[in-house]
């Protein structure tokens, strides 16, 4: 599946290089269905940008119907971001890495959105648990693939999975 999303993005950008740490205002890739109604691999900035100059990068699942700003994205623009993993910090600043136990990638629910020629992409964050909520209260809220399709192409569907997402992860504290 990386190959698959990495190749369709060189395909359309030869020259895009993305980094293997993604942080907030960095360019990603995306899965998100075109305009010819198929799902296809893009690139966005993670955040969207607001008019005082803040950085709005998360979207909490139990507001993501409610708060204007997301819930016309959720009408018309979710997608599906592709991880390996993400990073978590407890309250004494120790950084923590969570990658899937069982497959190959983590795929975040997420929001789009077009402004000034630029795409921005928010991730829906739900409450932690498992072994993420030792360390952090949030998480993101992880599809398993089975959801992706419904998330992407059905609206009613994926208003249902804003109270699910919990797959299995492990955990490993990062040094530095």
């Amino acid at each position: 599946m990386v190959q698959k999303i990495m190749g369709e993005i060189a395909r359309k950008d030869p020259d895009k290089q993305l980094p293997s740490v993604v942080h907030p205002s960095d360019e990603m890739a995306y899965l998100l269905v075109s305009h010819q109604g198929k799902t296809t691999a893009a690139v966005a900035r993670w955040g969207f940008q607001m008019s005082g100059g803040n950085l709005v990068y998360n979207a909490r699942q139990e507001t993501a119907l409610s708060k204007g700003i997301f819930s016309n994205c959720f009408r018309t623009a979710r997608c599906i971001v592709p991880a390996h993993s993400f990073y978590e910090w407890d309250k004494d600043r120790n950084c923590f890495q969570f990658s899937p136990d069982s497959q190959e990638l983590l795929y975040f629910a997420g929001l789009f959105r077009v402004r000034a020629e630029q795409t921005e992409v928010v991730i829906l964050t739900t409450h932690s648990s498992g072994v993420v909520g030792e360390i952090h209260h949030r998480m993101p809220l992880i599809l398993d693939e089975t959801q992706l399709r419904p998330w992407l192409y059905d609206r009613s569907v994926s208003e249902q999975f804003l109270s699910q997402g919990i797959i299995s992860l492990k955990k490993e504290i990062v040094e530095g």
